[in-house]
Order: C-alpha cells, then sequence, then structure tokens
C-alpha cells in the first residue's frame, strides 16, 4: 500500500486506522463472528502488504480483547461516559488508548493525530478537539493496567465470566486463567505422518529460518515461529502439517491407543461435528498409517457437518493432506440417523457445539457474545447430539467426547449425563486449563459402549 491511501492524500497511517474502525464499528453489534468480520473486510482491501495487514489486524483484535480496560481507562480521563458516546468516538478513543497502552512502537504524537483526523474523515469535526484531549491526557499519566483493582476489568472479561471461573476455580486459578487468555497463544503444528517424519519436516522448516520446537508429551508435534503466513509456510500446502493445539490433538492420541489395544481388521470413524477437520483428519493419518503396517484396508473415517459450506473446509484439509479414507457429508447432528450408518461406528468423535471458555485467546470476542444462559442452551444441544450419536455406535465401540471450553455443566457434568442416561463406561478423561503447558483450554472424555 502507498503512502497515500488514495488521491485525496489521506496519510497510510490513518488509513489504516480507518480500516480497524469499519471493523470494530461492525463488531458492536456482534451479529457477525470477529475473525470473519476481519475476513471479509480484508477481501475488500486487497492492496494492502502483509505489514498492513498484520498492523490491522492487531490493533481491531487487541481492542477488541481489551474493550472493558480500555473503556475504564477512557473514562477516567473524559468527561463523557464511553456508553454515552456516539459509535464513531467510543471507538476512535478506544482504537487510539490501545495503540498508546499496549503498542509502544507507535509514538503517541502519531496515535493522537491519526486519531484525530479520522474523526474528521467521519464528519465530526466539531468532537475531533474532545479526542485529542483525551488521549493526549492519557498518554500524559500512562495509566498503569496491572494497578486495576478488579481483576476482570484488569483482564478484561464480563464479571459474570469471572464469577463463573472463581467459584470453579477459586479465584487464584480464575486470574490466572484469564491472564493467559491474553498472552500471546503458541501456534502448534501436527506432522502428518503418512507424507513426513518428525526429523524431515523439522529440517525443512528450519532450513527456512523457521523455528521448530519439539513438545515432548505430543511426539507429533512441533511449536513453531519466526512465519508469517501460516499457508506460505513449507510443506503445508503439500500436506506435510497441520495446524492444531496440542490439546485438540489428544483425541487423535486417544484413538492411537484404542487402535493399539483393539488391533482390528476392520474400523469406522465417525465424526458428527468435524468442520474444519482437525481431529478427522489426524484419525485419518492414523488409520492409514496402521492401513499400511497392517495391510488392512477396511477403514475409514465419515466426517459430516451440518452444511455444505463446512463441509467444503473438510475437503479442502482432505485433499490437501491427501487423506482417502474419509468421506464427508452434511448431516445435522440435532437429526436421528438417515439409515446410513446405525450401530457400524467402531468410534464417534463428538467434538460438540459449547460456550468456547477455553479458546477466548484465539476468538477474543467469545467472552462478549456469551450469554450466561447459553451455557446451559449448549448443555442441552450437547445432549441432543449425543442421544443422536448413541445410534451410531456398536456394541463395545468408543465415543471421544470433547469441548473446547471449561465450564462444569459441559464438561463433568456432561460426561456424568453420558454415563448415566447411555450407560457407557468412562475410561479416560483430561481438562485442560487455558495456559496449562502453552495449551488452549480443552475438555476431552473418553468412553466404552458397554451394555
Amino acid at each position: 500500500m502507498t503512502k497515500s491511501a488514495k488521491p485525496g492524500g489521506i496519510n497510510k497511517g490513518t488509513a489504516l486506522r480507518g480500516i480497524a474502525l469499519d471493523i470494530l464499528l461492525k463488531a458492536e453489534d456482534m451479529s457477525e463472528k470477529q475473525e470473519d468480520l476481519v475476513n471479509r473486510v480484508f477481501s475488500t482491501h486487497t492492496g494492502l502488504d502483509k505489514k498492513d495487514r498484520a498492523f490491522i489486524k492487531r490493533l481491531a483484535e487487541g481492542t477488541v480483547e481489551r474493550r472493558i480496560t480500555l473503556d475504564l481507562v477512557i473514562d477516567r480521563f473524559s468527561n463523557v461516559k464511553t456508553e454515552k458516546m456516539k459509535s464513531v468516538i467510543r471507538n476512535v478513543l478506544r482504537l487510539g488508548t490501545y495503540e498508546l497502552l499496549f503498542m509502544d512502537s507507535v509514538p503517541a504524537r502519531a496515535v493522537c493525530h491519526g486519531s484525530v483526523e479520522l474523526v474528521k474523515l467521519r464528519n465530526m469535526m466539531g468532537l475531533s478537539g474532545f479526542v485529542n484531549a483525551v488521549l493526549r491526557r492519557i498518554a500524559s499519566e500512562r495509566p498503569d493496567i496491572e494497578a486495576i483493582e478488579d481483576p476482570a476489568v484488569r483482564y478484561s472479561f464480563p464479571d459474570w465470566i469471572y464469577e463463573l471461573f472463581s467459584s470453579e476455580y477459586g479465584e487464584e486459578k480464575a486470574v490466572s486463567i484469564m491472564k493467559a487468555s491474553l498472552e500471546n497463544r503458541p501456534v502448534y503444528i501436527r506432522l502428518n505422518i503418512t507424507r513426513t517424519d518428525r526429523e524431515e519436516l523439522k529440517k525443512l522448516l528450519r532450513s527456512e529460518n523457521i523455528e521448530a520446537l519439539e513438545v515432548p508429551s505430543h511426539p507429533e508435534a512441533f511449536e513453531i515461529r519466526n512465519f508469517g503466513d501460516i499457508t506460505e509456510v513449507p510443506g503445508f500446502r503439500e500436506g506435510l502439517f497441520s495446524v492444531q493445539d496440542i490439546s485438540s490433538m489428544c483425541v487423535g492420541e486417544e484413538t492411537a491407543r484404542i487402535l493399539e489395544k483393539m488391533k482390528p481388521e476392520h474400523f469406522l470413524a465417525v465424526d458428527v461435528c468435524a468442520s474444519p477437520g482437525g481431529k478427522s483428519c489426524h484419525v485419518a493419518e492414523i488409520l492409514t498409517d496402521y492401513g499400511k503396517k497392517t495391510g488392512y484396508t477396511d477403514l475409514h473415517v465419515i466426517s459430516r457437518d451440518v452444511s455444505e459450506r463446512k463441509t467444503e473446509r473438510l475437503i479442502e484439509n482432505r485433499e490437501r493432506l491427501g487423506l482417502s479414507v474419509i468421506e464427508t457429508g452434511v448431516h445435522d447432528a440435532r437429526e436421528k440417523e438417515d439409515g446410513g450408518y446405525e450401530n457400524r461406528a467402531d468410534l464417534v468423535i463428538a467434538d460438540l457445539p459449547c460456550s468456547g471458555l477455553g479458546v477466548t485467546g484465539r476468538k477474543n470476542d467469545i467472552k462478549y457474545r456469551l450469554k450466561k444462559e447459553d451455557i446451559l442452551s449448549l448443555q442441552e444441544l450437547q445432549r441432543e447430539i449425543l442421544s443422536n450419536t448413541d445410534a451410531l455406535l456398536k456394541e463395545g465401540g468408543h465415543l471421544i467426547f470433547s469441548v473446547c471450553t471449561i465450564t462444569r455443566e459441559e464438561t463433568e457434568e456432561q460426561a456424568q449425563w453420558i454415563e448415566r442416561t447411555l450407560g457407557y463406561r468412562r475410561e479416560a478423561q483430561r481438562l485442560f486449563l487455558p495456559g496449562d503447558g502453552g495449551a488452549d483450554g480443552f475438555y476431552y472424555a473418553v468412553f466404552n459402549k458397554l451394555r
């Protein structure tokens, strides 16, 4: 992108901040997920280079992530509370305050000037002095965020979520969970064992100066650093690896343990809410490798989700990774089986819709979109789906239930419900809290259908 965003001579920094402002204004009504919104906005600004995109993404997403904290700071230095401000002014001040407090590389003078120019461009010339004054006061005093007494405000979480975490894990752990969500999240990849091995992939990555750190607890995983667009990382397009958090890898690892124990000649796995396909592909890679070692060929993964759009993502990943054992299909897991797979599955993977409170560090708008009453609604939805999966699973088969959240209602209570209502025997389980060993928050439990 050139120094001027368009012939009128708008400063480049102001133009980039304007795009971030557009994202924030569209995000306020919570009608669209932030990730989808950012991607859609970028698709309309095709002239942005990687550095510009990175600046906008960090500014917009960081401002959303810290919104509660930012509003407190702004309210301290403004005679008009943020909730009373016009939407444009409120979000210009949020962007500017985020830059001042969390992006030290941007000079305060540039932040104030760029914010004032944004206000003028939005035909609010009369409020430019107000915006300038508030931001200059914040820049002058530089309030200490860590000195904010209320942990929910300090780490920018709604009160009810902090109270929920505190009631389930204690105040100290609740603070640790919220703090972990604001830290830079590590990026993990899982090698495709059907196409490469640990040493070959590590050598390839390091040849491009990409740092690849081994993860002792997960033999197929690397934490990677010093890279840009993940799709440009050597080996991605060739299907040598997938991006997956180490907590999520446990579903495939449990499948490998089941195979090792059973040593079956035939195996059918059904993933009922599979998109975008990380767990399906991991299981498929394990089955493909198992087939090569044993000579068995009747090994299949049925990966299904609710819409064509979602299954398209499954197909993209299947093709990139070269996994012919995966068959995709459209099916709403809330609906009863259509007669195709009843009592046939050796394994059902039920990674179900949930509150997502384990991944707020990666999807930072979740904490604002979610309402307390949603948790019980999601619990009921999960039970509806689990009741239907029972028809898929044959006697002696295994269910792996998982969610990317940490609420008791969606984890331990669900495991107890599966035991009590479906009559399954729980064989293993694990809860990851955000920040545990670098993992996202995640829960899984393995059950055996024995009646």
